[in-house]
């Protein structure tokens, strides 16, 4: 039978018994449908340009700014025309190929015991997820521009829109992450409890110290920069429990998530 997630450093597939690899088998397809969404789109956009391409003007807007107008001009070609949807599905299979070695970058130990195997797929099935939406959402400030020279200028887009993609595209990012894997961890605590797998003392407790997106939240951690969580990649996290990076949390979504979205609306309003 073929496991859930292939197998891998760290990650042992001998022992593990038919059930569980026939659970956590089920609906692994479904992380998939944001990268086959964004690739139907971007290719029916390339075929759009393909039938479009004879008809339009000789010089197309290639760049436009923040109130969503053209500001650039260049001769037409497939290249220029379809640099949108280029660009988005080249993306697309970028973070396909990212969420295919997933399981890779987050090996298990061979002793790992079965909650922790299962929830281990849940946090890769969240990332793929996460992954797959995040291509998604780099789609977005490329369509708008890529129809309006399709239509040769027989639509144009409103002022609002560009702001409004590329907002969506950075508040979206870190939404996407949370949910998703916040979304695949509940999964694996379904699969988990159908299976009868319950975390031992140790493993509870070790989970009250992180948030579903591997923000470490330990009091008694005085590092304000501890590793990352076992299964969610190398390098270092946040600790919120830290004044350090409660500040550079805050910090963070201040500029990211609040700063840059509001100064793109107000340089857009300004010049509309």
């Amino acid at each position: 039978m073929t496991p859930a997630t292939p197998p891998g450093p760290g990650r042992p597939d001998d022992d593990v018994p038919a059930a569980e690899r026939e659970a956590l088998r089920r609906g692994a397809w479904r992380p998939w449908l944001p990268f086959l969404l964004t690739a139907a789109v971007c290719i029916g956009m390339l075929g759009w340009v393909t039938v479009a391409l004879p008809d339009l003007p000789d010089r197309v807007p290639v760049h436009w700014g923040i109130d969503g107008r053209p500001d650039d001009w260049d001769e037409k070609s497939l290249g220029t025309v379809g640099m949108g949807p280029i660009v988005a599905l080249g993306m697309t299979v970028l973070m396909a190929l990212m969420a295919a070695i997933v399981p890779m970058m987050s090996p298990l130990p061979p002793d790992a015991s079965p909650w922790r195997r299962v929830r281990q797929a849940g946090v890769d099935r969240g990332m793929r997820t996460a992954l797959g939406w995040i291509a998604a959402l780099t789609l977005l400030p490329m369509l708008p521009s890529t129809v309006e020279v399709l239509t040769a200028g027989a639509w144009r887009m409103p002022w609002w829109l560009m702001p409004l993609s590329l907002t969506l595209l950075m508040v979206g990012v870190m939404v996407a992450l949370s949910a998703a894997i916040r979304g695949g961890t509940r999964w694996s605590d379904r699969v988990a409890q159908d299976l009868g797998h319950r975390p031992t003392a140790e493993e509870a407790a070790e989970e009250e110290k992180w948030t579903a997106a591997g923000l470490k939240r330990d009091p008694d951690d005085p590092s304000a920069f501890p590793p990352k969580r076992e299964g969610y990649g190398v390098g270092a996290t946040v600790n919120l429990a830290s004044r350090t990076g409660r500040l550079l949390t805050y910090g963070f979504v201040g500029v990211f998530i609040v700063g840059l979205p509001a100064a793109v609306w107000i340089a857009a309003a300004l010049n509309r």
